[in-house]
Order: structure tokens, then sequence, then C-alpha cells
């Protein structure tokens, strides 16, 4: 797959164990009233890490949603294994993914049958994780292994 860049210098990286890991990239301008600058661009190099991720064969991955990182370093992805918005139903596959920072290799998998689409991810300083899911119009709160803790909003 290839798309997870190092070493990037910007706004949106996280930094573990003295690396930094670009996880979202945003597009300069595009939450301005202002046409993007030549400046708006991160200025460190990129290298793309070939082979990451790496899931087991016959698993549909993506498309990818969000992507966070944990206190521990992992590179947790939403993604709607193969469907896209409009879902009526859960998602009966793990929807998040997550994977170790440095071989890529899928250390979790869970989520299956709790979201339609979970569009959103991020996880907080204690380690709880939390994904929206913008057809259920509802946030969740999950342990780092994926138990639900709360859920916020009402199913339509």
């Amino acid at each position: 797959m290839g798309w997870l860049l190092r070493n990037a210098t910007s706004v949106s990286c996280a930094q573990r164990g003295g690396r930094r890991w670009l996880v979202g990239l945003t597009l300069a301008g595009a939450c301005t009233s202002r046409p993007p600058a030549a400046d708006d661009a991160p200025v460190a190099p990129y290298a793309v890490a070939d082979g990451w991720p790496r899931v087991p064969d016959g698993m549909v991955f993506g498309p990818a949603l969000d992507v966070a990182v944990d206190a521990r370093g992992r590179v947790l992805v939403s993604h709607a294994a193969g469907r896209t918005s409009g879902n009526d139903a859960p998602i009966s596959e793990p929807t998040i993914l997550v994977f170790d920072p440095e071989t890529g290799e899928l250390l979790d998998a869970w989520g299956e049958g709790l979201f339609f689409y979970p569009h959103g991810i991020e996880v907080d300083r204690n380690d709880f994780v939390w994904v929206t899911d913008s057809e259920q119009n509802r946030v969740f709160k999950l342990t780092a292994e994926g138990d639900v803790v709360m859920t916020l909003g009402e199913a339509p």
C-alpha cells in the first residue's frame, strides 16, 4: 500500500519514540477564506514506506477514513471495509485496524458490527479511542481494545 509518510514536519504529524509520523495531511487553505500560499506546504522531506501497512490476504482494506496514533505509538486506522457512505446496516468486518508503526504489521482489528461508516478517529490522553459514525450520527468512546465505554447520540 505504501501510504504512511515518515520524517514529515507538519501541523498534522505526531511524534512517538523520537520519530515523526505524518498521520493526516490537510490541504493547505482548505478551511480558510484565503487562497493557499506557497509557504503553507510542509517543508520537510517525505519518504514512502513501501509495504506499509500489511493486512492479511483476503482482508478488504479501505477506503481509509481517518488515522490516529495512540500513546504506545500504534497507528489506528478507521476504514469502511470496501463500503461507501450511505450504509443502512453495520459493517460486519472489523473497521478499526491497529498497526505497528515500524513494520506496518496488523496488531489488532475490531469494530465489526458496530459502525455503519466510521468516519473519524481520535485517541485521547487517557488512551480512549473516540470514533464518529457519520451514518449513525453517533460518537463512540472505546477502550484501546475496542470495548464500548460510552455512546453519544441516538441511532436513527
